[in-house]
């Protein structure tokens, strides 16, 4: 059966679902991996640990090794952390150095990816160390955010084209000043679509999350839908007109009066509140196996009192995800059932979902 043997309708009111397979078949996985993936930014790091020359880290996007290096001469620098050699590691976690050295067999590479350092390589004929060089990656960073894109050679879209206004919607919230509070990491049981999906849409907040929903209100709640973006924009519930007011985490502020969701194709979110961002990243593990990578960032973190709000943010935020933990892995087991293929959208509240089944359908349908 080819992988992409089914019609995909652009108009949300006569179209259907992704087919079943497309999250239970691995090899999805595979061309999504190739297709998707390695064509688009990826959030690998953040510019405060790259602060001064010589200093790197190590990630792993979308299962391939990078490393990220500020070099000797201040540029932002990224590469794929494999040695030329026998694919050995350049380089592990975090640190600072003036040149890396291969854990397998110690070639050295200065922090611009130039091959330095070939140990006992007399008698190799036609072999020339400037061939040899690290591969480099593209890198383009967005406030405090590193992103990577490993679409070798050819000329993906800009990292801004992909962001589109976002940067002019946030600009209010001053993500420069900024500072990483803590980091969470949940592994589910589901297709990394399946996290997707229900992230890209409101309608089943009133079932799923009671907490959520007493912050929110609802019939206000609308999806706005971009090329590379969407946006879920949540107005909070006014403090003062609501009775369940004391069990509430949020209320409205001038500077920003709703909760802002924006997912950024294929695989990152940034969850905005007055007074904190979350980054969420959803990171395939395996066709049914998914991590996703929660870090909070609030303008003050040292404080009794920020320290309390970081806890209670942080604590409403699990609730909500092993909420949708629980609602995901049901979702995946029953996608395997044989009395489920495809369904259909709701036009008011899931146009986020087929805005996602679009890309998806474009990219994994684009040559390459």
């Amino acid at each position: 059966m080819e992988l992409l043997d089914f019609d995909f309708e652009e108009r949300i009111e006569r179209a259907e679902t992704l087919p079943a397979r497309c999250y239970t078949d691995p090899a999805y996985l595979a061309l999504e991996q190739r297709r998707i993936f390695n064509s688009t930014w990826q959030l690998a790091g953040r510019l405060d640990q790259v602060g001064q020359v010589g200093s790197y880290f190590t990630a792993n996007v979308v299962d391939e090794p990078v490393l990220i290096v500020r070099g000797s001469d201040g540029e932002l620098r990224g590469f794929h952390n494999v040695c030329r050699h026998r694919a050995g590691p350049v380089a592990q976690g975090a640190g600072q150095c003036d040149k890396f050295r291969c854990g397998y067999h110690g070639w050295t590479y200065a922090t611009d990816g130039r091959l330095i350092g070939v140990p006992d390589f007399e008698g190799v004929e036609d072999f020339h160390r400037d061939e040899f060089g690290l591969r480099p990656i593209q890198v383009q960073t967005w406030e405090q955010f590193i992103f990577v894109n490993l679409n070798g050679q050819a000329n993906p879209p800009g990292l801004f084209d992909c962001l589109e206004d976002i940067p002019a919607l946030t600009k209010h919230c001053r993500l420069p000043e900024m500072k990483f509070a803590e980091r969470r990491d949940y592994v589910i049981d589901c297709n990394w679509k399946v996290y997707v999906d229900n992230y890209a849409e409101g309608y089943h907040v009133p079932i799923i999350h009671p907490s959520l929903m007493r912050e929110l209100d609802f019939q206000r709640y609308r999806t706005i839908t971009r090329r590379y973006y969407s946006l879920q924009d949540a107005p909070i519930k006014a403090g003062a007109e609501s009775a369940d007011a004391p069990q509430r985490r949020y209320s409205p502020t001038a500077e920003q009066s709703e909760a802002l969701y924006f997912w950024v194709f294929p695989n990152l979110m940034l969850n905005i509140y007055p007074d904190n961002l979350s980054t969420n990243l959803i990171v395939p593990l395996g066709h049914d196996k998914t991590l996703t990578i929660f870090e909070w960032y609030f303008h003050e973190v040292t404080s009794a009192a920020a320290k309390e709000r970081i806890k209670t943010t942080v604590d409403l935020s699990d609730e909500v995800q092993q909420e949708d933990i629980w609602i995901c892995e049901e979702v995946q087991k029953r996608l395997k059932s044989i009395a489920y293929d495809r369904g259909r959208y709701s036009v008011r509240r899931e146009n986020g979902v087929h805005h996602f089944h679009s890309l998806w359908n474009e990219f994994m349908r684009a040559d390459g």
